[in-house]
């Protein structure tokens, strides 16, 4: 344990553990983040489900939609939509929140610059409500994960920047001589992202491209080190906050944690059998493989930490969505790797197993992560538990999620090796196509029930965050009563 911090971890036994310091500056600014990225994620869950019905029957959206509006309400402008407002909406404003929030609490220091943070929060809603905008009307620029235009794609610049300048002089004002590691994570990942954010986006030419095959290589390595800077490095450093807070035990290796550093730089391994250098695809293969260290340093540690604790998944809600969020972490390695194998990727690549694996990454580990953050840190912020009627509902939240993205990868990953085992064998496109009709219609199903999932947790949300509460109870340093 690198910080004596009654923050970190509560008394296993005895009372109700120390109460919470109230924050200072960070309270609010940290809370309107998570509420941001609440707002977005309904909007999300929207387009969800509108593409799943578009893919099961296209007709269904279009007879229902204005003709002048078919334009936009469309598959190909609403899934950038989709992925955008998942992505940097609901899972990076989270994310931001947390790490204003936790870094404070941490260093034992008054956030930096608060009327930056303020501005932050209004230009990261301002860059996705640009997105929610422009895509459905056609101003992007065509490529996967850097469709923002370049006046928006500037300003989601500016957030990354303005972000690494209030976490950097936080730490540096800190009143804490030892500096946790989920505070070295969040640093390093605020530092790096504007760098792959920046080249990745070719933010000094308002084209935002480059030319032939280096824009497809230049983008893959975009695309991968975006989830391995900003949305991977960061959650190590969410994870190694939560572990000991929602377990009552101290983090097993401040050491072991520091492997998170070692974030690995791959992407090359999107277009093997590409016109790219050889070098290059073999280069990225190998750096896939080597994710293995890092990973399984972290769920080394997680392991180690959880010893004695597995118990408190019964009651303890927060805790229970990180740990199914690190087993379906797990799997999303798992899949990383087997992915980048040459073999295994030329019969799955270009087929719905590889959408499955996004959503194994987004939705079962990273937003699994992210509602056992706002589950634990809303409650803290506000100072009241959640009222047993909203408990039982936020318990219904869980499991519904579970069984509807269960459901919706295994769907996914069932098609798509039904595609590769069809390219394989000549099968006609359309024939394939025709084959797949049935799953779709699953998809969906699975999908809805999902979305039902994210509506329990919105009304929960809702209720909890207006209720009006004049003499708030204090909570526990564990996590307990939520």
């Amino acid at each position: 344990m690198a910080v004596a911090d009654a923050e970190l971890v509560r008394p296993r036994e005895g009372g109700e553990g120390v109460p919470p310091t109230r924050p200072t500056d960070d309270e609010p600014i940290a809370r309107y983040f998570i509420y941001s990225g609440v707002f977005w994620l309904a909007l999300n869950i929207m387009a969800g489900i509108v593409l799943s019905i578009f893919l099961y029957s296209p007709a269904a959206v279009q007879q229902v939609v204005p003709e002048e509006l078919r334009a936009a309400i469309n598959f190909g402008r609403l899934r950038p939509f989709h992925v955008w407002v998942g992505i940097f909406g609901w899972v990076s404003m989270v994310w931001v929140g947390s790490m204003l929030y936790i870094t404070c609490r941490l260093t034992r220091a008054r956030l930096a610059w608060p009327g930056l943070a303020r501005v932050l929060l209004y230009a990261w809603n301002a860059v996705i409500l640009g997105a929610a905008i422009t895509f459905p009307l056609g101003y992007t620029q065509g490529r996967e994960y850097a469709e923002l235009s370049w006046p928006l794609s500037l300003l989601l610049e500016a957030c990354f920047i303005g972000l690494a300048a209030i976490l950097w002089r936080t730490v540096a004002q800190r009143q804490e001589p030892r500096i946790f590691v989920s505070v070295w994570l969040f640093m390093i990942s605020a530092l790096m992202t504007p760098v792959v954010y920046g080249v990745g986006n070719k933010l000094w030419d308002p084209s935002g491209a480059y030319t032939g095959m280096n824009d497809a290589i230049i983008n893959y390595f975009y695309i991968h080190n975006l989830f391995n800077a900003w949305f991977t490095t960061a959650a190590f450093g969410l994870v190694f906050y939560m572990l000991p807070r929602f377990t009552g035990n101290k983090l097993y290796s401040h050491r072991l944690a520091m492997w998170g550093f070692t974030s690995v730089w791959t992407g090359q391994h999107h277009a093997l059998y590409s016109p790219a250098p050889e070098w290059l695809q073999i280069v990225s293969v190998s750096f896939s493989i080597l994710t293995v260290i890092p990973n399984a340093a972290l769920l080394g540690n997680w392991w180690l930490t959880m010893k004695g604790a597995w118990w408190q998944l019964r009651d303890n809600l927060p805790l229970r969505w990180l740990t199914v969020g690190m087993i379906f972490y797990l799997f999303t390695c798992l899949q990383g790797v087997a992915q980048s194998f040459r073999t295994f990727n030329s019969l799955v690549h270009f087929t719905n197993w590889v959408v499955g694996h996004s959503h194994l990454a987004f939705v079962a580990a990273y937003s699994f992560f992210a509602f056992g953050l706002v589950y634990y840190l809303v409650p803290r912020m506000l100072g009241r538990p959640l009222s047993p009627g909203l408990r039982r509902a936020a318990d219904w939240h869980f499991w519904v999620s579970l069984i509807g993205i269960t459901a919706f990868m295994y769907t996914l990953w069932f098609m798509g090796l039904e595609q590769g085992r069809d390219w394989a064998m000549s099968v006609p496109f359309m024939v394939t196509v025709r084959n797949l009709h049935g799953w779709f219609l699953i998809r969906l199903a699975s999908g809805v029930v999902l979305g039902l999932g994210q509506v329990l947790f919105l009304y929960v949300f809702a209720r909890y965050v207006t209720q009006r509460n004049p003499h708030p109870s204090p909570l526990p340093a564990g996590e307990g009563t939520v």
